[in-house]
């Protein structure tokens, strides 16, 4: 008669592992980013970006036209401080094409003293300033009224009134009438018949 006998593996590394309760060690993930060279060089261009456009000076000067310069200017106040006409070398009542040679002018003297490029544009600057302000009708406008407001606070003027502005250079003069002489011919008629009728009356008077 055949015996049973339980049967009990045994590993051969001696180790006895229960059917019911096998475990394993699990080990932590681990993940992995995968970057593509153009989104890094993307990257880098906008950083370069960023830090070059937080150095740079602005292309366009701040603009005088506003609220409060305008009420400013109504109460006499000035509304920079800035003289411009002295900036550029000129005068009021300079004409457009006097403020563009000016200009011209101003930027290539600067430009023939040898500067480093960042000194020459921080000079640069507020010749474009003045520029800008002084070769736009509106800025134009607004800033010789402020000037006018301010030297006499007391007196109000307005702002086409100080308009002095020459015209540019090959503008025809602005067409005059002709004065009509017929009143003054006729009082030089007059006068020179009373000094006729002097003479003769003196002449008689001492007959």
């Amino acid at each position: 008669m055949a015996k049973s006998f339980p049967i009990n593996p045994t590993p051969k590394n001696g180790c006895i592992f229960s059917s019911n309760s096998i475990r394993f060690a699990s080990k932590p993930r681990r993940f992995c980013i995968i970057r593509s060279s153009s989104d890094v060089s993307a990257e880098t261009a906008t950083t370069e970006a960023d830090s070059q456009s937080s150095i740079e000076v602005p292309q366009e000067p701040p603009s005088l036209i506003s609220a409060l310069n305008v009420e400013r200017a109504l109460r006499g106040i000035p509304i920079t401080d800035v003289d411009h006409y002295g900036r550029l070398g000129l005068r009021r009542g300079c004409s457009y094409d006097e403020v563009l040679v000016a200009y011209k002018a101003k930027r290539d003297e600067l430009k023939n003293q040898g500067l480093d490029e960042e000194e020459l544009n921080k000079n640069l600057v507020p010749l474009k300033e003045s520029y800008t302000i002084l070769s736009s009708g509106d800025e134009r406008r607004l800033y010789d009224w402020s000037l006018a407001r301010s030297e006499k606070p007391d007196t109000y003027v307005w702002p086409y009134e100080v308009e002095k502005t020459r015209p540019a250079e090959g503008t025809p003069p602005p067409v005059q009438e002709p004065d009509d002489p017929g009143p003054t011919r006729l009082v030089g008629y007059f006068i020179l018949g009373w000094f006729i009728l002097s003479i003769i009356l003196s002449i008689a008077l001492n007959r």
